[in-house]
């Protein structure tokens, strides 16, 4: 588990190689950000549907996450492309 851990700081810095400290601050800011929406978003769900509804919420947001990790993925691969030609 450390080593996805440490894996996902490096992961969005990579995002601005040449300014890292940028970088570094938008990892932490928006990581902070999906704490504060994650936590307001799990209390609205909890006080209108209940807690039996919140595990679902957690799954759409991993299954959001995923996407966005393949659609990043996916555009990376097909700039290297358009590079390449």
């Amino acid at each position: 588990m450390n080593t996805f851990k440490d894996t996902i700081p490096s992961y969005k810095i990579s995002s601005v190689p040449h300014s890292l400290e940028f970088g570094n601050s938008l990892a932490t800011s928006f990581g902070n950000l999906g704490v504060t929406l994650g936590t307001t978003i799990g209390g609205w769900i909890i006080i209108t549907k209940g807690v039996s509804s919140n595990p679902w919420v957690g799954i759409v947001f991993g299954v959001l996450a995923f996407l966005m990790i393949g659609l990043r993925s996916f555009l990376e691969q097909s700039e290297r492309k358009s590079f390449s030609d």
